[in-house]
């Protein structure tokens, strides 16, 4: 799997700071947009049973407290503000000197091959260490259905079969509902996907017959219940710590 790669090393001259293990929260910050990590802590902030375990502090299973334990409480912050209070504590460890570039499972043999980007003036000790960091967590990646939650600090390098565009897209789409529908209880599904141009097939338009726009209503309703369905799996199945998952 090619892996995008991220020079945070020379971009904030890290390497010194990594090797001292002292990178600090708001040096990190930068780094955690636009990843898989991002988009599990929005699952969790969209999640009303894990808001409510994290205020009752009773948990439905293991894995919804280890997803507890990692993310902590994520109810009124910022994805910015977790990452300085909470965040930066257990997933900074995934921000190394060596830069994975492309990692791939051999099928004839019990192998991978992993590419990374080293720097001369780490030293081999350092690399070795971080080397040994990575291919624990793509072992762990490849090891059953290759899930961030099966691998939670390989956040960096994690790419899955579900676009990030495609998840952002539901959670937008699930978030926008829940606003609307607590300001506007008696708004309908096609209402929303119109606002939203969600089935572009589905637009009513003006001096049609009605047959045609209830047609097109109906359409544009299932699309929304469609959407918002795959997101609410995606949503709880992220806070019993199965990330990204939209099954059952």
């Amino acid at each position: 799997m090619k892996v995008q790669r991220r020079e945070w090393c020379r971009q904030k001259n890290l390497i010194p700071l990594i090797a001292a293990g002292r990178l600090r929260s708001e040096i990190t910050e930068p780094f955690i947009y636009g990843t898989y990590l991002e988009l599990w802590w929005r699952c969790l902030k969209c999640s009303k049973e894990f808001t409510q375990s994290c205020r009752t502090g009773i948990f439905t299973s293991k894995n919804a407290y280890k997803t507890y334990c990692m993310f902590g409480a994520v109810e009124d912050m910022t994805f910015q503000d977790w990452w300085m209070m909470k965040g930066h504590e257990y997933f900074s460890e995934s921000i190394t000197t060596l830069q994975v570039k492309l990692f791939v499972k051999r099928k004839s043999v019990d192998s991978f091959e992993i590419t990374v980007d080293a720097f001369q003036d780490v030293s081999s000790q350092l690399a070795g260490k971080e080397f040994g960091f990575w291919l624990d967590q793509i072992s762990l990646l490849n090891a059953r259905e290759g899930l961030l939650s099966a691998a939670p600090l390989s956040w960096p390098i994690f790419r899955s079969r579900i676009s990030y565009n495609a998840i952002s897209q539901l959670l937008r789409i699930m978030e926008i509902h829940e606003q609307i529908i607590r300001n506007a209880p008696e708004t309908k599904l096609w209402q929303i996907g119109e606002q939203l141009r969600l089935n572009p097939k589905a637009m009513s338009k003006n001096g049609e017959f009605p047959i045609d726009v209830a047609d097109k209503h109906k359409a544009m309703g299932q699309t929304v219940s469609n959407y918002l369905r795959k997101a609410s799996c995606l949503v709880k199945n992220a806070g019993i710590g199965i990330f990204p998952k939209f099954s059952k």
